[in-house]
């Protein structure tokens, strides 16, 4: 496994296993398994890189939004710390 593919399947998988078992997750696996590959042309790597940022951006699109919230979470969980050991 190249290292396109390996970081993919890394997103994917925080992404749940909606995203993960999409359609759109098998093109991108797809495309990212061939920009691994030994011998890919310059012309051709550069057509693909463009259709894997857009497979990326449309994956993001699908995510749950889980993760911003747990970064709100975690700022306004330090806020409460901040005033209570302020208090």
């Amino acid at each position: 496994m190249g290292e396109l593919e390996t970081a993919l399947r890394a997103d994917l998988k925080r992404w749940g296993p909606e995203v993960e078992g999409s359609a759109l997750a098998a093109a991108a696996l797809d495309a990212a398994r061939r920009l691994d590959a030994p011998g890919v042309s310059a012309a051709s790597a550069s057509l693909m890189h463009g259709q894997y940022r857009q497979y990326l951006a449309d994956l993001r699109e699908l995510a749950p939004s889980g993760e911003e919230a747990d970064e709100i979470d975690e700022l306004t969980e330090r806020r409460r710390n901040r005033r209570a050991a302020g208090q």
